[in-house]
Formats: C-alpha cells, sequence, structure tokens
C-alpha cells in the first residue's frame, strides 16, 4: 500500500473511533446525570450494545489497571477461533493471537499515557487457523469511576493480498515498460505525452523532460502525420479500439526515423477514454535494407526488361508475377492479361499439357529444367521456343521462384520438319542417321554461338560387336544396336540430338542448360544404365560401351567433325584402359 492510501484508511478508521467516542460520551453524561453512578462498562448501555454486537470488526474491551479483557464482541471471537470463556479475564496480551507480538502490552502501556494508539498491519494468529493480517486501533475511556480501553480490530488479509498482488503487477508493468526494446509513450486523450519509456527518448534523441506534456504528433514528418491525426480523432471519439502505421519521426537532431506505430484507447468502467498508450518500434534497418533490396530488384528487372529473348518470372507456386518487355512485344499481351497463369493461354493446345507437366514437376522438385512449346505470337501464328528454367533464391538463400528464358527454335523444327521429308532416321535403332545428326548437330552448334551457349558432344561406339555376330549371328548384333539405342534415350533428353553415325558408332549433342552437362554425370549414369540392361534374366553376354566426351565453347568455336575427332580419341583411350561400360 502506498502513503496516500495508507493514510486515507487511517483517517477513515480515526472518523469511526471519534464517533464511537461521542456516542459513549454521550452515555457517560446521560450516566452522570443519574443518582447512583453506573458502574457498568458502556458495552451495557442500549445503544453502544447494539453497536458493540452488529459490528463487523472485532472489539474487545479490558480493563486500563489490569488488563484483563472483560468483553468481546461475537466478530472477535469469530475471527480469533477462541471460545468466550478463553478470552474473558485473560490479559489482552496474553490471549492467543497476540501472544507471539508485544503490540497488546505495548497498547496497554501506552495508552497510559496517551488517548489512542493506531497499528495499520499486525500479525494475527487465529486458533487453529492460518495467520491472517489486521489492523488494530485502540483508544482510552472513563466509563463512571473506571477506565477501560478498547480496541478494534479488522481484518485486512484480503485487501492487503489484493494490495500486493497490485504492487506486484504494477512493479512488472513499470519494469516491461522501462526496459521493453520500443518506444511506449502513456498520452492523455489529446495526445500529450505524461509518460515515455527510456527506449522512446533513445529512438527520437530527447531527454524525458523534453518529451513531457508535448504533442506526439509534434514528432511526425509532415508528410505522415496528416493519417496519424486523422486515425487518433477516431481513437480519441471511440470510432476505433486501437491502430498500426507505418510513419516517419523526426528526431531532435533532425534526421528521418522510419517506425511501425501501434495506439491503443484505456477507457474507464463507464466507457470513457483515460488514456492512450503508443508505441513506436524503430525499423529503420529493416528500411533501409528492403530500399537496397527493391532497388536491386528493379535493377535486374531493368536488365530482364532489356534483353531479346523472351524471359518470364515466377514464385514459388510456379505462378508468373513478371513478364519482360520481349516476351509482351512477341505475344501482344499487356502484363496483366499475362499475369499467374493467363501466359498459357498463348501456348499450343497440343504442348500446353505436356509443358505444364514438365514445369510443376521441376517447380515440385526445385530443379532445372528445358523443354519446348509453341507460343502464339502477336500475330496469330504459333512459333517453336526453347525454354530453360531455373530455381532462383532471396538474399536470405531461401527459395524464391523462377525465372525462364525462351529461344526461338521455330527455324529449326522447321528445318527438322524439312529434314524428316527425307532419309534422316537410321532404319534400325530410330535414331538420326549420320546425315541427320550432322544437319541437326551443325544448326545447333550455330544457335549456341549466338546466343553464348555451350554444348557438350557424346561419342561411343558398342564394345564387341564383331564378337556378338560371329558367336550369335548379325541379328543378335542388330539387337544389340537396338539396345544401345534404347540405353542412350534413356540418359539423353527429347531435345538433344541423339544419333547411330554407323556401324557400332554413336553421338549425341546437349545444350550446355540440360541438366545432365556435367561429364562425370553422364558416364555415371551410362555406367548405371549399361548395369542395369545387363542384370536382365536370359542374357547370352554383357552389352559394353565406350565412351568419349568433347566441350564445345563460343569463345573456341570449332567444326563439328573436329569436335567428333576430339571425342573419337577420348573413346578410344578409355577403350584402351578397358574400362568395361
Amino acid at each position: 500500500m502506498n502513503v496516500r492510501d495508507h493514510d486515507k484508511t487511517k483517517e477513515r478508521l480515526i472518523q469511526e473511533l471519534t464517533a464511537l467516542r461521542n456516542r459513549i460520551a454521550d452515555l457517560e453524561k446521560s450516566a452522570g446525570s443519574t443518582k447512583e453512578p453506573q458502574q457498568a462498562p458502556p458495552g451495557n448501555g442500549l445503544p453502544y450494545r447494539q453497536l458493540f454486537e452488529t459490528a463487523t470488526d472485532g472489539i474487545v474491551l479490558f480493563a486500563a489497571d489490569t488488563g484483563l479483557i472483560t468483553e468481546a464482541n461475537q466478530s472477535f471471537i469469530d475471527m480469533s477461533g477462541h471460545a468466550p470463556e478463553e478470552l474473558l479475564g485473560k490479559r489482552f496480551w496474553e490471549i492467543g493471537p497476540l501472544r507471539d507480538i508485544d503490540a497488546g502490552l505495548v497498547v496497554f502501556q501506552e495508552l497510559q499515557k496517551q488517548d489512542h494508539i493506531y497499528y495499520d498491519d499486525l500479525p494475527f494468529h487465529p486458533k487453529g487457523r492460518p495467520r491472517i493480517d489486521v489492523e488494530l486501533s485502540c483508544s482510552i475511556h472513563t466509563v463512571g469511576v473506571g477506565r477501560i480501553i478498547q480496541c478494534t480490530v479488522r481484518d485486512i488479509t484480503r485487501r492487503k493480498r489484493t494490495e500486493e498482488e497490485l504492487w506486484k503487477a504494477e512493479a512488472r508493468f513499470r519494469a516491461l515498460f522501462r526496459e521493453a526494446a520500443v518506444g511506449i509513450a502513456i498520452l492523455d486523450i489529446e495526445g500529450r505525452i505524461t509518460e515515455n519509456n527510456h527506449k522512446l527518448e533513445e529512438i527520437l534523441g530527447y531527454r524525458e523532460t523534453e518529451l513531457s506534456n508535448r504533442y506526439f504528433a509534434d514528432f511526425i514528418h509532415t508528410e505522415d502525420k496528416s493519417v496519424d491525426i486523422s486515425l487518433f480523432k477516431e481513437l480519441r471519439h471511440g470510432g476505433r479500439e486501437n491502430y498500426q502505421i507505418s510513419n516517419r519521426s523526426i528526431r531532435k537532431d533532425s534526421t528521418e526515423v522510419w517506425g511501425i506505430v501501434n495506439a491503443s484507447v484505456v477507457c474507464g468502467t463507464s466507457g470513457e477514454p483515460l488514456f492512450i498508450i503508443r508505441t513506436l518500434e524503430d525499423i529503420s534497418e529493416r528500411k533501409r535494407a528492403e530500399d537496397v533490396i527493391t532497388r536491386s530488384r528493379n535493377f535486374y528487372l531493368s536488365l530482364i526488361n532489356a534483353l531479346p529473348n523472351p524471359i518470364r518470372l515466377a514464385d514459388v507456386d510456379g505462378k508468373c508475377d513478371y513478364f519482360n518487355r520481349a516476351w509482351l512485344d512477341f505475344t501482344g499481351r499487356t502484363m496483366s492479361q499475362e499475369l499467374g497463369d493467363g501466359w498459357t493461354r498463348g501456348v499450343h493446345p497440343e504442348d500446353g499439357e505436356r509443358l505444364m507437366k514438365r514445369y510443376r514437376g521441376a517447380i515440385a522438385a526445385r530443379s532445372p529444367y528445358t523443354t519446348e512449346y509453341r507460343l502464339r505470337s502477336e500475330k496469330g501464328a504459333y512459333r517453336w521456343h526453347a525454354e530453360f528454367g531455373r530455381p532462383f533464391n532471396d538474399i536470405d538463400g531461401n527459395f524464391s521462384g523462377y525465372i525462364s528464358s525462351c529461344y526461338d527454335i521455330h527455324d529449326r523444327k522447321t528445318f527438322e520438319e524439312t529434314l524428316h521429308s527425307v532419309s534422316i532416321t537410321d532404319d534400325l535403332t530410330g535414331l538420326l542417321n549420320r546425315r541427320g545428326f550432322f544437319a541437326l548437330a551443325e544448326q545447333q552448334l550455330k544457335i549456341a554461338n549466338r546466343s553464348r551457349k555451350g554444348a557438350v558432344l557424346f561419342y561411343a561406339d558398342l564394345d564387341g560387336l564383331k564378337a556378338i555376330n560371329d558367336n550369335f549371328g548379325h541379328p543378335e548384333g542388330d539387337q544389340a544396336l537396338v539396345e544401345v539405342a534404347l540405353i542412350l534415350r534413356v540418359i539423353f533428353r527429347e531435345s538433344d540430338i541423339i544419333a547411330r553415325l554407323g556401324g557400332d558408332e554413336f553421338a549425341a549433342l546437349l545444350l550446355e542448360n540440360n541438366e545432365i552437362q556435367d561429364e562425370a554425370l553422364i558416364m555415371n549414369r551410362l555406367q548405371e544404365c549399361v548395369s542395369a540392361h545387363n542384370e536382365n534374366p536370359g542374357r547370352r553376354y554383357a552389352l559394353s560401351i565406350s565412351a568419349g566426351i568433347k566441350r564445345y565453347h563460343p569463345d573456341r568455336p570449332a567444326l563439328l567433325d573436329e569436335l567428333l575427332s576430339e571425342a573419337d580419341k577420348l573413346m578410344y583411350e578409355r577403350k584402351r584402359k578397358k574400362p568395361r561400360l
């Protein structure tokens, strides 16, 4: 309990005791007017007796000269837990509830020298029950020819516990208020600061005395002030209970501070606004980081927008949220029309299902992908595109979406269709023959040169074909060549150019963007496929393939024949070392 509450309680008890003393004085005057002095204690007078017996506080009377208890009301008996016979005739300071403290004896001694004595908090030990806390107010009175002491005992246990809880709660609030990581201010309903914590002083650069009684709105940036004032008015007049905004505050040194502002109104029991709690969290560093990210994103988007090939960006769910100028110019559609899955409306109906299956599978695995499909141009004609998609991460390394870059391969596709009209397919294996391979591979190398993309040339032959023919017959040798073709189809993708060059020789040309462009990975996959194939039941011989790989770089152009020759050398070097693949 604080000093002010303590004084109020003491004053209230003294007022009650004064009224009781006035009643006792009236009884004494009344007793003095009789012929024979009334010797009985004031408790025997009817008005006092009613007050004595019905009082909710415990009252006990004892002789001023001996300290022996002469009377106790029912409230005191109940409070003490003792029967009347355990109290009456006993010295006041010797009864059980007061035996362990010296207050009873002090009361008796001090009232020999003064009119009353008061204790605001004493331990009181009822019989058979836990200790309680009481207020004790005692006064001395003259009744007839004798003097008695009256003590009033009030149980303050519940009130004291409540006060302790309130004190603890207030202490916790004060600690949180002082040490909070955000600035906090308590405002009156006009918006003036009545109290604030240290963090607010730190954020705004002012001392506490400089903030006190200032309008919080005085510190808000001019450009942001009108919005905050409007919301604050709604808060004051009951239009809302709270609000949150981000705005700028001006520090004492005139620098800006970005912050998240929360304001809440605290109302009384009848609903009237009492005060407003306002918090300010400094997000300047976060804001600066966001600005850097935004500028960086805008810079890279401007670069992407300037690239000549169509590009689209997608979020983590595969929904597209950006298309560069080249894409929009090609399709003749607006950004809003293409956003989300809108762009798929321009995909050829025969390619849509295959494309989306490939696209969604890559997103689920968060892996790169390559695919080809036809996209409708602004003029309504469909043109073939090769699309290379890769996942990208944000600055924290978290998966953030996909970037997909398209290249017009319509001329290549048209050329392929033309080649199909002539004999470019190996009749035995269904792969391209030598002529088909050279036509498509040379075209692909030209595209690689224009797009500054590299390529990988794979060259292989079937080991021991002559032995297979000699031992098992030419049909079995042909079947071995077909099996090699099947293995190569498993290893490589639809977009790769795979061919049987003749006899036991095979080749494949891979774009640099292909997921399996790593040489070791290609060799491992070849080894795995051959081994798995040889484990099939009923085989009379083990298939073996030797291979060599040569990379192509646009910075060091070379003819296809030269690449084949280099790959052939690498293949024979492996064959010489007899790595049985």
